[in-house]
């Protein structure tokens, strides 16, 4: 099970910076490697169509809200959503809803109820440590290792050696994830889909039987 400090030593590692023996360690290190958690935590996150990371949920229309044009029905994101990988009309999800608006908080269709899948950074889900495999987790050290690189050692060819290397490995972890996709697969969206990642600031939904 991958633990923060272990992400934090695996990053100083690499780094051949010497090790903390907790994350609240009052040195440099550990005052850098804390400050760049949080958001590279939420990066590495978003980089990727995670497994592990996978939520699905039933969501109803918004009955408070009609739309002036367009899509008749409006879907408020779940406050864990992170990226849209699928939308279906059905729990199943063997039905793909190809005709959808993908916007910053909302989805917006013809048709109610609608079935999301999408990368979740719950505490639960992306952002629980104990979910993430070997590759992912040595994905965001590496990531780690080069944002607060150049502050602890002054080096700038390490630093640069570190992302190559950090490089190499979000590709083996999206590789390795590509070959354990859960069923069933969405088609690429259609021109007519606006896929603008960002983070939504809505509760969830009603949740449905499956579970990501």
């Amino acid at each position: 099970m991958t633990t923060k400090l272990q992400l934090f030593n695996g990053a100083l590692i690499a780094l051949g910076h010497r090790r903390l023996t907790d994350t609240g360690e009052g040195v440099e290190a550990g005052r850098e490697l804390n400050a760049a958690y949080s958001q590279v935590r939420a990066e590495c996150i978003a980089a990727g169509s995670w497994n592990f990371a996978m939520e699905t949920v039933k969501l109803d229309a918004d009955t408070g809200v009609t739309p002036s044009f367009g899509y008749t029905e409006v879907f408020a994101k779940p406050s864990d959503w992170v990226r849209t990988m699928g939308v279906s009309l059905d729990e199943h999800l063997s039905q793909p809803l190809l005709h959808y608006y993908d916007d910053d908080t909302i989805w917006s269709a013809d048709s109610t109820p609608i079935y999301v899948r999408y990368v979740s950074n719950d505490t639960g889900l992306g952002y629980d440590l104990s979910r993430w495999p070997a590759h992912f987790a040595r994905f965001v050290e590496l990531e780690l290792a080069a944002r607060v690189g150049f502050k602890l050692t002054q080096n700038g060819g390490l630093v640069e050696k570190v992302e190559e290397r950090r490089d190499v490995a979000r590709k083996k972890a999206l590789n390795v994830n590509a070959m354990n996709d859960a069923q069933p697969k969405f088609p690429p969206p259609g021109s007519w889909t606006m896929a603008r990642w960002g983070r939504g600031g809505n509760d969830r939904g009603s949740r449905g039987s499956l579970i990501g």
